[in-house]
């Protein structure tokens, strides 16, 4: 029996009572809308600008401009793993990818996620700074800057324990659905 077409719907029938039909789902684009795209380059922007403009606004946290900085750079940075194939045969996109390029993702990945913690650190090791640049001792942040990058690191956080929760959710989907070993016991013994 040859495998079903992947445009048409599949029909399962189970026993004698039930039909299901089942549709494949409609292909997704492979690109970002340009929304989305224009939606990322206004924030990288926003970033940058605050970053840049505030540079020195912020005595209390010195790090906050830097944060804000880095992560206006990280999308920047990722540009070559999207755009620059790290093997002769990129084209095929259902091949893994070879060590070096997994390498550099995992680099990649554990650098945002180290400035994404230690921006949260600085962010909210501060939380309702002195926004007064007259006070007493000098150690004050600019409001503008200071609640951008509250809202920043607010979003980032979410965003990370988002996908730590579908990793989740997909490494106990995968324990689940796992069948289970015919030729042992409950205990691994053969």
């Amino acid at each position: 029996m040859a495998a079903p077409s992947a445009r048409r719907p599949v029909a399962v029938t189970v026993g004698t009572v039930w039909r299901l039909q089942l549709d494949p789902p409609p292909p997704k684009p492979q690109r970002l809308t340009v929304a989305a795209t224009v939606g990322a380059v206004v924030v990288i922007l926003a970033r940058t600008i605050i970053g840049v403009v505030y540079f020195k606004d912020c005595p209390q946290q010195p790090n906050i401009p830097n944060y804000l900085l880095g992560l206006a750079f990280m999308p920047l940075m990722m540009v070559p793993f999207v755009t620059l194939p790290c093997e002769r045969d990129a084209a095929q996109p259902h091949q893994h990818p070879g060590v070096f390029k997994a390498c550099l993702h995992f680099l990649a990945g554990l650098f945002i996620l180290t400035w994404i913690l230690a921006g949260n650190i600085w962010v909210f090791s501060v939380y309702q700074p002195n926004y007064d640049p007259a006070a007493a001792d000098g150690l004050y942040c600019n409001k503008t800057l200071y609640t951008f990058a509250f809202w920043n690191a607010v979003w980032e956080t979410f965003v990370m324990f988002s996908l730590l929760a579908k990793l989740c959710k997909g490494l106990l989907c995968y324990v689940i659905m796992s069948p289970a070993p015919t030729h042992r016991d409950f205990y691994g013994n053969v």
